[in-house]
């Protein structure tokens, strides 16, 4: 935690400074750099943004199914799907990227490869978040006291699960955006020019040593 915040003041000095290749607040105070760099990512910000909320919903119409399965069946299978639901952690993301162009070619341009590339990288974790907890013995007690009760399928869904599993729901929830918001390996080769993530335009930056950005 103190190495990853070390750096936050350092940063704020920078992003402050008129001049900072002569030193600290060289030049004087300023924040024109923060604006010109926020002016710069925004558009990217803004789209990182919509494909995390989308890669988040898709998810958890997948996941939340094949979660459930996986929790409360024993069916012929069940190792082969979570086995396969895991196999993306075990690939490079380059290799993932790669095979997704070469299978689907013309939809890249559409951004609809980028979308799925994200989805098939974060869904492991949110399936991976939410079996243990769908799992646990008391939640199943509690939904059969519920169904003996006479609450329908949905009223114990909304009623018992939800509420039951809703940390490790928030968790799941958040560390799919959060990923999709972050992530680089996939999207460095499945992104376009009109469908640029933040973190592509970061690295952009980067190389091409655009301060304000950086």
């Amino acid at each position: 935690m103190i190495l990853c915040l070390a750096p936050v003041p350092l940063l704020i000095v920078v992003a402050t400074t008129v001049n900072w290749p002569l030193g600290f607040w060289a030049g004087g105070v300023t924040t024109n750099w923060l604006w010109q760099g926020w002016e710069t990512v925004r558009p990217y910000a803004l789209f990182s943004l919509r494909l995390a909320c989308t890669v988040l919903a898709i998810d958890l119409a997948v996941g939340l199914p094949a979660a459930w399965l996986i929790a409360r069946h024993n069916f012929i299978g069940r190792q082969a799907l979570m086995a396969l639901i895991n196999l993306p952690l075990a690939i490079p993301g380059i290799a993932i990227a790669l095979a997704l162009i070469l299978a689907y070619p013309a939809a890249r341009a559409s951004g609809l490869l980028l979308l799925l590339g994200q989805v098939i990288y974060t869904l492991p974790f949110l399936v991976a978040t939410l079996v243990p907890a769908l799992a646990q013995a008391a939640l199943i007690e509690r939904e059969a006291v519920a169904c003996t009760l006479g609450a329908s399928a949905m009223q114990r869904l909304w009623y018992v699960t939800l509420p039951s599993i809703r940390s490790a729901l928030l968790a799941a929830l958040i560390l799919v955006f959060t990923l999709s918001m972050g992530e680089f390996n996939v999207s460095f080769f499945l992104f376009t020019p009109l469908n640029k993530t933040l973190p592509i335009e970061l690295y952009s930056a980067y190389i091409t040593n655009r301060v304000e950005v950086a």
